[in-house]
């Protein structure tokens, strides 16, 4: 089958990061939080608040530091009209670490490095919509400085900036019988984003917080490159990671338990149409996605010795419609489950959380109709973190 160049274009460039179950959006961003099902925005304790609510970084008297790691196995199978096919599915490490540093008794600076955005795919050489992806990758790198302000007893505010860096690498194939032959594009960038929080304890039973995050607009400048080409060729895409928009709200009847609930716009409405750069002019690369929500609700049970256990549950709406749909990102309604443990002595606390999630989704009407069929993904997390207050 040949397709149009525009299509060309358009198949190729979309799959520009992961399938986590939100496009490429990695919410999940500390064990403390995604053991209780990433229901987190109206607790925010620790640490970890510079990336999930600034505004809880006023509860911390002391310098609070936490570094860890979240090690996920994407794992997605596809049925189509020309058989059965399964990603290479691998374990792929993000980091995670975050500081918190007490000015004044109103004032708390932050800082972070973490992995909101990415993750890969590999379909290899050999599928029927190998036109539209054959193996995609996103690495995503972003530095945040916030701060957390307490303006009265009971409500505080935050708000800082994150310089991000992405380099993207987008590879598929050109003709439609198997083959080796592929049409590359490989580029990297930086971009700068805000965010602004609150957080609001009117009691000591009831929390509720808010957090916005800015898009980031990149120009991802790099090569292109195919089979048939004498000579590597010059080329850049612009590209963005969406807006976000959440909120929460926490129940703390008692010591022994915490219990909430989120909720988390993405505003993929963003991601409309994009543009690639080469010698020959600038093309119109058309994404249309649709935004969606996140919805997290989750427990956490603490123990007298120091111990406590979390679970919880995500519900994420697919944010991809079957007529740009890309198995290199593969979206659909996804469930998640949660649990999670952690330790606390004077000092030091470890927290482990671990995920599951599934989905089934069958497509049709995609692209030429290259990637109907049913998409079946089984995903794996683990996180660990370990943090010091001094």
């Amino acid at each position: 089958m040949k397709l149009p160049q525009c299509w060309w274009v358009a198949v190729w460039v979309l799959p520009c990061g992961s399938l986590l179950g939100n496009g490429f959006y990695v919410p999940v961003q500390a064990p403390e939080a995604t053991g209780r099902g990433n229901a987190w925005l109206a607790t925010a304790d620790s640490a970890a608040a510079v990336y999930y609510n600034a505004a809880g970084l006023t509860q911390l008297q002391e310098t609070d530091v936490s570094v860890g790691a979240y090690a996920v196995r994407l794992g997605i199978q596809a049925q189509t009209a020309s058989g059965e096919y399964s990603n290479n599915a691998s374990w792929t490490l993000l980091p995670q670490i975050y500081a918190a540093v007490p000015i004044n008794e109103r004032l708390v600076a932050g800082f972070g490095l973490n992995t909101p955005f990415g993750l890969s795919t590999d379909w290899g050489n050999h599928t029927q919509f190998r036109q539209i992806a054959t193996e995609t990758q996103l690495t995503y790198l972003s530095g945040w400085a916030v701060a957390g302000y307490k303006l009265t007893d009971t409500l505080s505010i935050g708000g800082g900036l994150g310089l991000s860096y992405a380099d993207a690498r987008l590879r598929q194939g050109i003709s439609a019988a198997p083959s080796n032959d592929f049409f590359e594009f490989e580029g990297n960038g930086e971009a700068l984003c805000w965010t602004v929080s609150a957080r609001w304890q009117p009691a000591q039973e009831h929390a509720f917080g808010v957090v916005y995050r800015s898009e980031s607009k990149f120009t991802l400048d790099g090569d292109v490159r195919n089979t048939y080409a004498p000579a590597t060729a010059n080329g850049s895409l612009n590209f963005l990671t969406p807006a976000t928009l959440g909120a929460g709200y926490a129940y703390h009847p008692c010591d022994e338990w915490t219990l909430e609930a989120n909720i988390e716009w993405v505003n993929w409405n963003e991601l409309n149409t994009l543009g690639l750069t080469t010698a020959a002019g600038t093309m119109a690369v058309p994404f249309n996605w649709k935004s969606n929500f996140i919805y997290s609700l989750g427990a956490t049970r603490f123990l007298d010795n120091g111990w406590n256990v979390s679970a919880g549950y995500n519900y994420i709406e697919n944010s991809q419609p079957d007529a740009t749909f890309n198995p290199g990102i593969s979206d659909a309604n996804r469930h998640w489950l949660s649990a999670g443990v952690g330790r606390k002595w004077e000092t030091v606390k470890l927290n482990f959380a671990y995920q599951f999630a599934f989905s089934d989704r069958n497509v049709s009407g995609s692209p030429y109709g290259l990637a109907d069929g049913t998409y079946k993904s089984r995903f794996h997390g683990l996180m660990a973190s370990c943090e010091w207050r001094f």
